[in-house]
C-alpha cells in the first residue's frame, strides 16, 4: 500500500508541507531529533515520517548525528558557508592561522563538513616555495583527510558509506578507519600520510563549538620530507595552543 493504514492519500503540496515541517523542526532544535520525537511532535505516522526523513537525508538537507538523531545536513551547512555564517569563524581564526604558518612555514587550512566530504573554507600559505596547493573551495573525502578524521572523531561529521581509494595508502577498511578515529579522539588530533595524495602529510585538530562538538577543523599540511612522524605531536600542540589563545581572548572580550 502506498499510504499508512488509516491515512488519507496526500497531494504533492501536502507532502512538501510535511517535509518542510520536519525540516524546520530539526533545524530549530538545539539537539538532534529522533524519529520518535518527530512522530510525536507532528502526529504523522512513523512510516511516513521515516520516508520523508530518509528523502531529506539523501538530498543532504538532513544528516544523522553520532547519537542517532537528525540534524542539519551538509547542504544546509554549505549554504551557511556561502551565506557568510562562517565569516566570523574565519575572521577570528585567521590571526592564529597566520602565526602557525609563520612558525611551521607550512600551509594552514580551515575546513568544515560539506555535502560531498570536507569543504576547505580558508587557507594561509606557508613560506616554502614548494608547499601545499590551494584547497579553498575544494571538497575532499573525509576518510582520507586529517580534517575529515578529526571532524568524525569529535561529532562534526559521519563516516562515509564508501571508502574509495585516492592512493595506494588510502584507508579502505572500515575497521581500520574506526581505529584511526578512536585514536584521534583519544589524542586530540588526526594525521594522514599519503592517504589523500602521495607525498602529502597533514595534521588536524578540532575546533569545538559550545556543545563540545567539532564545528570545523584546523590543519597543517606539507610534503613528507618536511613533516616527519616526530613533528606531528608538536604541530598539533602548536595549533591547540594558538586556538586556545584565540578562544581565551574571545571569552575575555565577551565577559
Amino acid at each position: 500500500m502506498s499510504e499508512e493504514l488509516g491515512e488519507k492519500p496526500v497531494t504533492g503540496t501536502q507532502s512538501i508541507d510535511r517535509a518542510c515541517d520536519l525540516l524546520i523542526r530539526v533545524i530549530n532544535s538545539d539537539d538532534p531529533q529522533t524519529l520518535s520525537e518527530l512522530v510525536a511532535a507532528t502526529g504523522l505516522a512513523k512510516g511516513t515520517t521515516s520516508r520523508i526523513l530518509s528523502a531529506l537525508e539523501r538530498s543532504g538537507l538532513l544528516a544523522r548525528s553520532t547519537v542517532g538523531g537528525f540534524e542539519a545536513g551538509p547542504v544546509l551547512n554549505q549554504f551557511a558557508v556561502r551565506g557568510g555564517a562562517y565569516t566570523a569563524l574565519i575572521g577570528s581564526l585567521t590571526p592564529a592561522m597566520e602565526r602557525i604558518a609563520d612558525i611551521t612555514h607550512e600551509t594552514v587550512s580551515l575546513a568544515v563538513t560539506g555535502h560531498n566530504g570536507i569543504d576547505n573554507i580558508a587557507q594561509v600559505e606557508g613560506s616554502y616555495l614548494l608547499g601545499s596547493r590551494n584547497w579553498v573551495g575544494e571538497s575532499v573525502p573525509s576518510h582520507c583527510s586529517a580534517a575529515g578524521k578529526v571532524l568524525i572523531a569529535f561529532g562534526g561529521a559521519t563516516v562515509p558509506s564508501t571508502l574509495a581509494p585516492r592512493t595506494t595508502e588510502t584507508i579502505t577498511d572500515f575497521a581500520l578507519l574506526d581505529q584511526h578515529i578512536r585514536k584521534a579522539r583519544e589524542v586530540g588530533y588526526a594525521v594522514i600520510r599519503n592517504e589523500l595524495e602521495q607525498g602529502l602529510i597533514a595534521v588536524a585538530i578540532p575546533v569545538l563549538g559550545a556543545n563540545g562538538k567539532a564545528i570545523a577543523a584546523l590543519s597543517v599540511s606539507g610534503p613528507a620530507e618536511r613533516i616527519t612522524p616526530g613533528d606531528e605531536l608538536h604541530i598539533a600542540q602548536l595549533m591547540r595552543r594558538e586556538l586556545n589563545q584565540v578562544q581565551g581572548l574571545q571569552q575575555e572580550g565577551a565577559a
